[in-house]
Parts: structure tokens; sequence; C-alpha cells
């Protein structure tokens, strides 16, 4: 992965532990915050360094118990997330 993108990986990992909720971040639309589909449901995507670089950090997000969400509701999810998963960090497009 590029230095800069690597840095800016960071600069995510950075808000995501400062953020209230997933919906701070959801607003900024920079990162682009969307559910994945088919297998990877459950599993949300964050552009990295915009959406030209291709780099995508992708987590699951839990509720208060520590589980995987049930819920369909992307504002229920971004709003009640207490904890995140980091699962991946992958280039989209290779």
């Amino acid at each position: 992965m590029p230095a800069v993108v690597a840095e800016k990986l960071h600069a995510l990992i950075n808000l995501l532990e400062s953020s209230e909720n997933l919906q701070d971040v959801a607003e900024m639309q920079i990162y682009h915050l969307h559910p994945l589909q088919g297998k990877r449901e459950g599993q949300y995507a964050l552009d990295i360094a915009g959406r030209r670089a291709g780099y995508r950090l992708v987590i699951i997000p839990l509720n208060a118990d520590g589980n995987e969400w049930k819920e369909k509701n992307v504002n229920i999810i971004y709003q009640a997330t207490e904890a995140i998963i980091a699962w991946e960090v992958s280039n989209h497009y290779e």
C-alpha cells in the first residue's frame, strides 16, 4: 500500500476511535461509509483515501452485546454501534 494511503488509514482509524458513533463518520462523505452485499452482508466499507485510490477499510459493526447486528436499518446501526471489528484493508479494484 502506498505511504499516503497508510497515513490516511491511520487518520481514519483515529477518527473511528474518537467518534461518538458511526453516524458521525457516515456524515463525512469523503469516507463513503456503506453496507456491503451478498456474502459480505453485515460488513461495511469506508474509502480510505477517496474513491479514486481504491483502498477501503472493511468493518463489522457490533451491537451493545458485542454481536453482529441482525438489524437491517443502517440508520439504527450507525447510531447505536458501540464497537467495530476492523476486518480488512484491501484495494477494491485489484
